[in-house]
This record gives C-alpha cells, sequence and structure tokens, in this order.
C-alpha cells in the first residue's frame, strides 16, 4: 500500500462536498475484507473435515453398538442416522461457504485494485497541483 498523500484542509468548500472517509481508509477496510474472507475459507475447510470426521465416527460406533454391545434398537439406528446426515449437511455447506468465500475475496481484491487505479491518479495529480480536492468529473463534462 502506498503512502497517504497529504490533503489541506477544503476550507471554503459546501459541506456536501466533505467527509471523513478517506480513500487509505476504504483500502485498508477492503484489504482487512479481503484477509477475513481467506480466514474464512480455512476455517470452512477445517469445519468441513471435522465434521467428516464426526460423521465417520457416528457410523462407527453405530456399528459397534450393534455388533458388541447388542444395542440394535429402531429409535438408537435411526438418531445415528439422522446424526450422520446431519454431519453430510455440515460438511456440504462448510464446502459451499468455503468456495463462496474464496469467490468474496477474489472480488474484494477485485474492487480494491480497481478503486485504487481509479482514485490514486485523482488523489496524487491534486495534490501534485496544490489543490484542496478535485474538481467533481460531472463539472468536466460537456
Amino acid at each position: 500500500m502506498s503512502a497517504p498523500i497529504p490533503t489541506p484542509r477544503a476550507a471554503g468548500a459546501a459541506s456536501e462536498h466533505l467527509t471523513d472517509v478517506t480513500l487509505d481508509d476504504v483500502l485498508a477496510s477492503l484489504e482487512k475484507s479481503k484477509t477475513d474472507c481467506f480466514t474464512t475459507y480455512d476455517e470452512c475447510a477445517s469445519l468441513a473435515t471435522l465434521a467428516a470426521e464426526l460423521r465417520d465416527g457416528l457410523h462407527a460406533l453405530g456399528t459397534e453398538l450393534k455388533q458388541r454391545h447388542n444395542v440394535i434398537g429402531r429409535m438408537t439406528g435411526a438418531a445415528m442416522h439422522r446424526l450422520g446426515e446431519s454431519m453430510d449437511l455440515l460438511v456440504r455447506k462448510a464446502e459451499e461457504m468455503r468456495t463462496e468465500s474464496l469467490h468474496a475475496a477474489e472480488a474484494i481484491e477485485l474492487a480494491h485494485d480497481d478503486m485504487h487505479d481509479a482514485y490514486r491518479p485523482v488523489q496524487q495529480a491534486t495534490a501534485d497541483a496544490g489543490l484542496v480536492m478535485p474538481s467533481a468529473r460531472i463539472h468536466n463534462e460537456d
């Protein structure tokens, strides 16, 4: 990230043109959001793995209860089956979330780069010209 460009106070500018939001703040926020998406991506992978392990453990426990402990009741079997299905669903949803968080990170990175490329040159040109703020593009259109 580039160093912030110091800009003088916008004395005399109308209040509707002033804001507390800076380009550097927005870019930093986008960068943090991208990092959060990658963290979510990793957490979803871990969640899917743990849910699959739990599902497999439930199947093994059901088999052991049936074969070694003579617990073969209809309700016990149904409960173990439902728990296994729940873990299958959790695995699928965690994988979906993982994919979506990667897509979100990519979209945020694109937005960050687009915003940087669109506004940083204007900000630099404004500072180089010694202006308080750039003219709105609408003022320069035919």
